[in-house]
């Protein structure tokens, strides 16, 4: 029996080499000749079109001459026999990216493939006025129905001029599975139309409540910034970067800006900087999302959790200067289930330039019984003079007088206001609101709080009214000035690896929130992670501070 397992071991090793020995790579030269093999820079070929008729084998490359202008659209299919152990990958060589021109067409276009690496390449469309529905990068998927398609690599490309957006992956209506193990890395998506980057499938997620179509997916180091939207297209256009229906899934070191700016339904919810819907276990970190708008009056925002979400977390954000809510919480009608969701550790600035948004943002129907079990913690929230809306609101879904937003805790927060707004505005709060450990300050005037459809104006009659920042009898949180470095003035990082940067929302040594955080494992089983907005490691003193920054000095 050994023997014949060492036979199996052998036979398994030997056609994985004979695989890679049969792997070929392929080039296109502007000086090429179709007529050639392909096979060296010295018998390359010269156009796209030959590439799109060639059927390649697992494990082949595709190169083309580096600085160089081709036109046409590269089409993968089921023929090209890609696996996701043995990838196809499409590349340029030579010191620089080629350029792929393709006009009113997808720029690389894969129908039910798996196992592609696409890297160092341009590729510019017709322009995102063209009323053309074509992308950059385009994976479609239909059919195939109980099969992942697995293995997709996407680096240090730069994507622009296509209507219908920059990275697309796409799920057929009848794609209960989806696409599986997604990177994309050190890109840039901008001058787009209706996204930068998009993960989606219209299959109805509803008929399965516990099932996610596409799995495991890294979005890291990408710019989605200048993608317009479509003026007059249903629904929401001009997302930065926007994940569906995936489970398990890292956003990180990201940026968007200037988004969402023609989106103009007037039956639809708007843009998105960063964000991600009816999805599970998602973290978005690290990023900077900024300056994105909507010309529909809803959203423009920075980040969101968004309908159908289950346990995504996003932390170590900075948002600013958004049209809509820096961080949105939002369940839309017939999504599924939404819960168990966490936003901390975040910093906003300047959010909320059009309507009544806040810096955090509820917005819930009743669909799947609502916002459920939300943890909002250690946020440094700042509302600018500029701004509409408060530090943090619920604004309630219809006219019924109810709300749908359920257990939402709210702990060791930072709101900061200008004169005249309102750090809290919850009109139609449910029993299951908990605040606790915040601190609560407007500069050159006094706090409002906006509850249960009447005003405050100090923390001490709020709580002797309502219950909340008590905690076993005692008083919890603040209203007193946070001593902040210089808050107000963060502007803009441009360098998502370098958020720390930020130091306007420290705590100066004198603050009077070093150590006097809630502690939130001991008193309410939530683990508050091992470190803060500045990668400083929690607790630093005796205790944890409040708001998104651990002191290091006192």
């Amino acid at each position: 029996m050994k023997n014949k397992l060492k036979y199996v071991a052998l036979v398994v090793a030997l056609l994985s080499v004979t695989n890679t020995l049969q792997a070929t790579d392929y080039y296109i030269g502007i000086n090429g000749d179709d007529n050639n093999s392909g096979k060296s820079p010295q018998q390359a070929w010269r156009n796209i079109s030959k590439v799109s008729a060639t059927q390649f084998s697992a494990g082949d490359s595709i190169f083309f001459e580096g600085g160089q202008v081709f036109f046409g659209s590269i089409q993968f299919d089921s023929d090209d026999n890609s696996t996701s152990r043995s990838p196809i990958t499409i590349g340029s060589y030579g010191r620089e990216r080629a350029i792929i021109i393709s006009g009113q067409a997808h720029g690389l276009h894969a129908h039910n493939c798996e196992g592609l690496a696409i890297e160092d390449l341009i590729f510019i469309g017709a322009g995102r006025e063209i009323k053309t529905d074509f992308s950059g990068i385009y994976f479609t998927k239909e059919g195939l129905p109980t099969k992942h398609l697995s293995f997709f690599r996407i680096d240090n490309v730069d994507v622009s001029g296509y209507r219908n957006g920059g990275i697309f992956f796409k799920g057929g209506s009848d794609t209960n599975k989806g696409f599986k193990d997604i990177r994309i890395t050190n890109s840039v998506l901008h001058d787009n139309g209706d996204k930068g980057i998009c993960i989606w499938t219209s299959y109805n997620t509803l008929t399965r409540p516990n099932f996610w179509p596409h799995e495991d997916v890294y979005i890291a180091h990408c710019k989605a910034y200048n993608n317009s939207g479509n003026a007059g297209q249903k629904g929401h256009t001009g997302n930065g970067i926007v994940i569906s229906q995936i489970n398990r899934g890292i956003i990180e070191y990201c940026q968007a800006y200037n988004n969402g700016w023609l989106c103009d339904d007037p039956d639809s919810g708007g843009p998105i900087g960063i964000w991600t819907w009816d999805s599970k276990d998602i973290t978005i970190q690290f990023c900077e999302s900024y300056q994105n708008k909507s010309n529909n009056k809803k959203d423009g925002g920075g980040f969101d959790i968004d309908g159908g979400c289950v346990n995504c977390i996003i932390q170590y954000n900075y948002s600013h200067d958004n049209h809509a809510a820096g961080y949105g919480i939002y369940q839309f009608d017939k999504a599924r289930e939404f819960k168990d969701n966490t936003v901390r550790y975040n910093i906003g600035e300047n959010d909320g330039l059009v309507g009544s948004y806040g810096a955090v943002n509820f917005w819930a129907t009743n669909s799947s019984g609502g916002i459920q079990n939300t943890l909002v913690y250690n946020n440094t929230l700042y509302v600018s003079p500029d701004t509409g809306g408060p530090g943090i609101v619920d604004y309630p879904a219809d006219g019924s007088g109810k709300t749908y937003v359920h257990n939402t805790k709210v702990y060791n927060n930072i709101f900061v206001t200008a004169p005249g707004k309102k750090v809290v505005d919850i009109p139609i709060p449910s029993d299951e609101w908990t605040f606790s450990g915040n601190c609560y300050w407007t500069y050159g005037d006094g706090i409002k709080i906006t509850w249960n459809k009447k005003e405050y104006t100090n923390l001490e009659d709020w709580r002797k009214k309502t219950n909340q920042e008590m905690l076993n009898g005692e008083p919890t949180g603040f209203e007193a000035d946070p001593k902040l470095k210089m808050p107000g003035h963060g502007g803009t990082i441009g360098d998502s690896t370098k958020l720390a940067t930020l130091s306007n929302y420290k705590l100066k040594p004198q603050s009077p929130l070093i150590d006097k955080a809630v502690d939130l494992k001991p008193l309410f089983k939530v683990d508050p992670g091992s470190r803060d907005y500045y990668g400083t490691t929690l607790p630093r003193f005796s205790g944890y501070d409040v708001g998104a920054c651990e002191a290091t000095q006192k």
